[in-house]
């Protein structure tokens, strides 16, 4: 495994041959070694190793899959490794792979991606975006903190904020983090005036107040934010483009994973979810009109979020939806909320289902994560399409 996501294939295939002459009837390494023979392009062979694995394990679904993955690749023109995969599971009845026996995993990397980031640059930049694509340590995070000064673009101001919230048992860790938070935002005060995105001037509207009421002034305020035309400023494909330049220019080719994480996780979403928990503590103060009111600022909120791309923007904009066509007390919003609601949940539950990300094909992970990028709403419903 570790030599086929370094892209040994050879290696990998000889490896495995190894396991096999061993022990021909192990459904494991015959799995990884149909993966390898797909990415070499022998697609036969690949054919003929997935006939004995459904002779060794004929009642496991993702064995049903790889076999109709097999055959979509062996047609002319084989489609894309993405369009294959999306195929091969509808084509066998979309199995729930979640309870499947999981492919065997490669051992984990030497050295940590942010540990090589930390040793190879001193950039700023490079280690934040690092840290939203890997897990930080303590002494790492404490670094951070030390050097937000340093920090000079709003998506990634943003993105700090949020990833700083507190939430941790140890109490000076969350006054630091506070500490953080509050730097930030005085940071990001002179960059949201005017600004044509939501998030920013939402961000700094709600500030620590997790559930307080909102006040005349802030509904106000919040209608002003409303009527901005986007909520985000970047979209998903566009921070990803940017933490492969701020880790690029420290020498770091990261995977497609690797960018797709960075890339999700400076999505801030914190703001979102405090001001639907202070709309429901505000609504039983307001008079029937100022209710209405109050609820079309947060329907339009919510429709500026779910035309992201993003899966998660989706699932939490509709959500802001419903509550905004509560509020307004209008049956017709609601009911098409709901329907649209259902299908994003779908849509996760299908992705979950299929669980890519366990799935050992470089190849096929490149091509799915891209796509992600591009348009991940786009690219995902297509596993509900009837």
């Amino acid at each position: 495994m570790t030599h086929l996501w370094a892209g040994e294939l050879a290696l990998a295939r000889t490896e495995l041959a190894g396991v096999l002459e061993e022990a021909p009837r192990h459904s494991g390494a015959l799995k990884v070694q149909t993966c390898v023979l797909l990415e070499l392009g022998a697609v036969d062979e690949a054919a003929g190793t997935v006939t004995r694995l459904r002779e060794v394990a004929p009642a496991q679904p993702e064995v049903a899959v790889l076999a109709a993955l097999v055959e979509q690749r062996r047609e002319t023109p084989a489609p894309n490794w993405r369009e294959a995969l999306v195929q091969a599971w509808r084509r066998v009845g979309h199995p729930d792979l979640r309870d499947a026996e999981r492919f065997p995993q490669p051992l984990p990397d030497r050295e940590s991606f942010i540990d090589t980031v930390w040793e190879r640059t001193q950039s700023v930049e490079a280690r934040f975006t690092a840290a939203l694509a890997d897990n930080a340590s303590d002494a790492q995070q404490q670094w951070l903190t030390g050097h937000l000064s340093a920090l000079e673009a709003p998506d990634l101001l943003l993105a700090a904020h949020e990833y700083f919230r507190p939430g941790s048992d140890d109490t000076a860790l969350n006054d630091m983090r506070l500490k953080a938070r509050k730097s930030l935002r005085r940071k990001l005060e002179p960059l949201n005036t005017g600004a044509s995105a939501s998030e920013g001037p939402l961000l700094l509207l709600l500030g620590e107040a997790k559930d307080a009421p909102l006040t005349r002034e802030d509904i106000q305020a919040l209608e002003r934010i409303a009527a901005l035309p986007n909520y985000r400023s970047l979209t998903l494909a566009q921070m990803g483009a940017a933490a492969k330049r701020r880790l690029g220019a420290a020498g770091i080719t990261p995977r497609s994973a690797r960018l797709f994480q960075a890339a999700v996780a400076a999505m801030p979403l914190d703001a979102t979810l405090t001001l639907k928990k202070r709309v429901a503590a505000t609504k039983d103060r307001l008079s029937a009109g100022e209710r209405s009111r109050l609820g079309q600022a947060v329907f339009t909120l919510g429709e500026r979020i779910a035309a992201g791309s993003a899966l998660v923007d989706r699932l939490v904009g509709l959500s802001q939806m419903r509550q905004g066509a509560e509020l307004m007390d209008d049956p017709e919003k609601l009911a098409q909320v709901t329907r649209d609601l259902e299908q994003a949940r779908a849509v996760f539950q299908a992705t979950s289902s299929l669980q890519v990300d366990a799935w050992p094909l470089p190849s096929l992970q490149d091509d799915w994560l891209k796509a992600a990028l591009a348009d991940e709403w786009t690219h995902l419903s297509a596993l509900v399409v009837p």
